[in-house]
């Protein structure tokens, strides 16, 4: 019996409609795999997640597409948490009614078709029916469609967060994602393209942190929540996914939308293909990732230091969920080289310059506030107090194994390839003279390289053209505080404004009149956050300047009623005592990273606070900033073995 092919044809039927899906259902005619030589891809499959330094009792959760290659991760992760189930009860067998205990199956319906509905609940339907329990994560677009060309990557982004919001309410702390080698052999020459080093063509990591957008009250503080990434299944190609699926017979979905050639991973995708069959190839490209990825980990654990903990400050600076490469990795290597520097650097959303008074021996660096200004991304929230308990209270043991792992491979390994290796095409022909690659595969591997290059910039200059004529970035880093609440601004700053018990403990002027501009709690109860601007020092030097109460009384101005001081001369003593000792700080503080700090005002824009250098117009006024960002120094763990 051949595999079933559903109707493509539109029908009233629910699984009819799925037009976009191809299902394949394999039969014992149809070149099934034994399950007796299943059992190399269980055994590396075991000893992938050991080296992740992840343990059968651990939750965990998978992403699942219902295509072959999330099908059969599914099914090496059950058979691995059933393994050790039997094992610790003492049994031959289990119930397969039940669903396999701390392993749970995550849909993400994208919504971007009418039918994928109805793609979630089938492939839902089908984990479910392996004993996998499965939830599906529905997308929303409250921007629209995300516009042609970009259709993939703002999937992913979306797909990513659902994953992690359902593994923080569920309590997972470990995220298994079906990236195989075909997937790095794509990777590799689409990184070629963009003429990546040894860090960017090492590929995707085996482990990885991802941090959520949004900080969590454990009922104490607030904090960072995060699960690990982990990718079982790099160790297998994508024949062994098809093997694995026909071997225990489970279906799996192809969508044809894959072929499509607007895409760049489909299009060498097809290339790599077609280059499959001649020689060497195939084997030489993933021998030659094998060797990026040895340099990548003995670099993370032990070379150029310095490269690497510059990188990661950038990175945690501008707080990118993504590690800084290509042209950014080497902007950032070169201004290094050149130290001592003289210029400025705007790089990945961050600004670099030379310290005050180091004469250019030190960088600074620090948040580019034009970046922040132009990103569309939602940086600045209020956060909740709704209690969260830590996905998994032993994800830093799990972190804390991986680092064994880590450095006992690499004191292994002390040979690093490429280890001086600038570019892609430095990477290629080092390659070549050590034997990795033939001269076969370095030629068509540069034949990929330039195609897709030129490609790449093509769609690059048009999409430019596109954005400076229809793309409009909101004003994502101002925000409103009320008395009780805390906020995230900028991904940085924690600010808490903590509620009076008594609302005459706000100091306010009797008479509105004499409502000082400088002193103005909003009386509505509300505070605007901002970003600190030029203007804002000049305000802080400007009330420093103020004549003091008893100049003010002799003043005939104040005795004819203009300014009445007399009003509010504890006001004026202790607003300029404030603005003093705060401009006193402010001015040990570089002017680049000035603007990076939070700013309160009134609703009419007057300076209410500025709680990083200590300023505030109310003695009774609580407000608190601490420096608390998302993604951490270092960007969290990773791994590349």
């Amino acid at each position: 019996m051949p595999p079933l092919l559903l109707s493509l044809r539109p029908s009233p039927s629910p699984c009819l409609r799925l037009r976009r899906l191809l299902l394949f259902r394999c039969s014992a005619s149809f070149s099934a795999t034994p399950s007796s030589s299943l059992a190399p891809y269980h055994a590396s499959f075991d000893r992938r997640m050991a080296l992740a330094g992840i343990h059968p009792h651990h939750r965990i959760a998978v992403g699942v597409s219902g295509g072959p290659d999330s099908m059969a991760l599914c099914v090496l992760a059950a058979a691995w948490k059933k393994a050790a189930g039997r094992k610790a009860a003492g049994e031959e067998g289990s119930d397969a009614s039940a669903f396999v205990d701390g392993l749970l199956g995550v849909v993400v319906d994208h919504g971007l078709r009418p039918e994928s509905s109805d793609e979630a609940r089938l492939v839902r339907d089908r984990v479910r029916g392996m004993g996998i329990e499965c939830e599906i994560a529905r997308c929303e677009w409250p921007d629209g469609r995300p516009k042609q060309g970009h259709v993939q990557e703002a999937a992913r982004e979306v797909r990513y967060q659902k994953f992690l919001d359902i593994c923080i309410k569920q309590q997972i702390g470990v995220l298994l994602i079906a990236h195989h080698s075909d997937d790095q052999a794509e990777l590799f020459v689409l990184r070629l393209s963009r003429n990546s080093g040894i860090l960017g063509l090492a590929g995707t990591a085996f482990v990885s942190q991802l941090f959520a957008p949004n900080l969590k009250y454990d009922g104490e503080n607030f904090r960072r929540y995060g699960v690990l990434l982990v990718r079982p299944m790099l160790d297998f190609s994508k024949d062994d996914m098809y093997k694995i699926c026909r071997g225990s017979n489970e279906s799996w979905v192809e969508d044809p939308t894959n072929n499509s050639m607007m895409y760049a991973r489909n299009r060498i995708r097809a290339s790599l293909r077609n280059l499959s069959t001649e020689g060497t190839f195939l084997s030489g490209v993933h021998k030659l990732i094998s060797a990026c990825r040895l340099a990548r980990t003995c670099v993370d654990g032990t070379w150029s230091m310095i490269a690497k903990k510059s990188v990661s400050i950038l990175e945690f600076v501008s707080q990118r969920h993504r590690p800084l490469r290509g042209r950014s990795a080497r902007l950032l290597l070169d201004y290094i080289r050149t130290i001592p520097c003289k210029a400025a650097l705007t790089v990945a959303g961050c600004y670099l310059c030379a310290a005050p008074r180091s004469k250019g021996s030190k960088v600074l660096v620090c948040c580019s506030v034009d970046w922040m200004e132009s990103s569309s991304a939602e940086i600045s929230y209020k956060c909740s107090y709704e209690e969260r308990a830590p996905p998994v209270p032993k994800i830093d043991q799990i972190v804390l194994e991986g680092l064994l792992q880590s450095n006992q491979f690499i004191q292994n390994h002390s040979n690093i390839p490429f280890a001086y290796s600038k570019s892609s095409i430095d990477v290629l022909n080092k390659a070549k003279d050590l034997n990795i690659i033939d001269d076969f595969t370095l030629e068509k591997l540069c034949y990929l390289r330039t195609d897709e290059q030129n490609k790449f910039v093509a769609k690059e200059h048009k999409d430019e053209e596109h954005d400076m004529e229809e793309t409009k970035f909101p004003d994502c880093n101002v925000l409103s505080l009320c008395p009780g609440e805390t906020c995230h601004f900028m991904s940085r700053f924690l600010i808490t404004w903590k509620a009076p018990e008594d609302v005459n403990e706000i100091c306010l002027h009797e008479n509105e009149e004499y409502l000082s501009k400088i002193c103005n709690v909003n009386l509505d109860g509300s505070l605007e956050v901002r970003h600190m601007v030029d203007a804002d020092w000049l305000f802080l030097a400007e009330v420093c300047n103020i004549h003091s109460v008893e100049e003010n009384l002799s003043d005939p101005k104040v005795s004819s009623g203009k300014m009445q001081m007399d009003n509010a001369p504890h006001h004026y003593r202790y607003l300029q005592q404030s603005a003093q000792k705060a401009l006193q700080i402010l001015k040990c503080i570089p002017a680049a990273v000035r603007r990076t700090l939070p700013v309160l005002t009134n609703m009419q824009g007057d300076i209410v606070c500025i709680p990083s250098i200590g300023f505030r117009c109310c003695p009774s006024l609580s407000i608190q900033a601490v420096f608390y960002p998302r993604v951490p120094l270092g960007g969290g763990y990773s791994s590349y073995l």
